[in-house]
């Protein structure tokens, strides 16, 4: 638990809650808002980084910026199913792990009681129902000739099974961290699915699937994401005794993500328009980008302390969003790149009030 968190404070139960003075009275002035239980709940900053992930797909499925404004209808809808799978999965994972929330983050919404259960398993199931809704509309809608596709309404039903299954039944086990890396390589093909068309006349028979570069590019998420959940399980400091291998397990695995991202443009169809090569000198930008996680990596291998832990996965997951900037230069130019970077200092303000992680 971060030392700026709020504690829950205690009454006795003689207290008069209506009383300002009592301890509960206290209690309920010092409640945050609705909308920052719900963010804080959400973890609001993370959000952005799925944005930017979505954008980019968006623009390299679609072949540029002319192609996605034109197709406009289709990446607000399925930007809306990528934000409610997100933070659906979000509020499971707290419902999963209430019990250990409320021994070592009693101030968290759920355990603290600024948001009822119910309320909160309302929430969450009503958005995984309305991510897959908005995914099938987005398939769906018309935009600039565009055929029927059926692509995302399968990778939002594909997402919402792995989100389910990592804050349930994996949760506890080796196999949750490369499910969570699953989840954000479909969060990427999520954004490009409106954009290609899979099963447009026949569903069981596709005209066109995924583009290599776009499974290599969602791997290379995949990957990254997979080594710093890896990471993110040692928060607590409580499995001392595993904490250096996973450490290192995770930093390797999310630097060979990031290689990955770094080559994978280049694995593109050979008719395919890059508005910027993807040559050595996007290798080199993917990899100034990687190495603020290498250089605190090997700080934290020197002192895995939790607050140290804690700030090497934040700035993993934020980095999400220059990573799709990167990609997002290579299809579209500077301009639009700039925009999706900008998501970045939204995050960082959003962080300054509520956890990343």
């Amino acid at each position: 638990m971060n030392p700026q968190d709020l504690e829950v404070p205690s009454f006795e139960a003689k207290s008069d809650p209506l009383d300002d003075r009592s301890p509960a009275g206290r209690d309920r002035q010092r409640r945050p808002a609705a909308w920052l239980r719900w963010a804080q709940l959400v973890r609001l900053p993370a959000v952005f980084s799925v944005i930017a992930q979505v954008i980019a797909a968006s623009l390299i499925a679609a072949g540029g910026p002319s192609e996605v404004l034109a197709a406009w209808p289709r990446v607000l809808l399925i930007l809306l199913s990528a934000v409610a799978i997100y933070w659906s999965g979000m509020i499971l994972n707290d419902l999963w792990d209430l019990d250990e929330d409320s021994r070592e983050r009693p101030s968290r919404p759920l355990p603290s009681g600024w948001i009822g259960l119910p309320q909160a398993r309302a929430v969450a199931w009503g958005l995984c129902g309305l991510s897959i809704i908005a995914a099938v509309a987005s398939g769906m809608v018309a935009a600039d000739n565009r055929p029927t596709t059926f692509a995302p309404a399968l990778v939002a039903s594909a997402l919402a099974v792995a989100v389910v299954l990592y804050n349930g039944p994996l949760k506890p086990t080796a196999l949750a961290a490369p499910m969570m890396g699953v989840c954000r390589a479909l969060c990427f093909l999520l954004g490009a699915a409106p954009l290609v068309t899979l099963g447009a006349a026949e569903l069981l028979t596709p005209q066109v699937a995924f583009d290599a570069h776009l499974l290599a590019i969602a791997a290379g998420f995949g990957l990254y994401i997979t080594g710093i959940t890896t990471i993110s399980r040692l928060e607590t400091g409580n499995k001392a005794e595993n904490l250096q291998r996973d450490l290192n397990v995770g930093l390797t695995l999310a630097l060979i993500g990031a290689g990955v991202l770094a080559f994978a443009p280049q694995v593109s169809p050979p008719d395919y328009v890059w508005l910027f090569r993807p040559d050595l000198r996007y290798a080199i930008l993917v990899g100034l980008i990687t190495l603020p996680i290498l250089l605190r990596g090997l700080k934290v291998n020197a002192d895995p302390r939790p607050a140290a832990i804690q700030s090497l996965v934040r700035v993993g997951i934020l980095n999400l969003i220059p990573y799709s900037a990167a990609l997002t230069l290579l299809i579209a130019g500077p301009a639009w790149a700039f925009g999706v970077f900008a998501l970045t200092a939204a995050a960082m303000l959003a962080a300054f009030r509520l956890r990343v992680t």
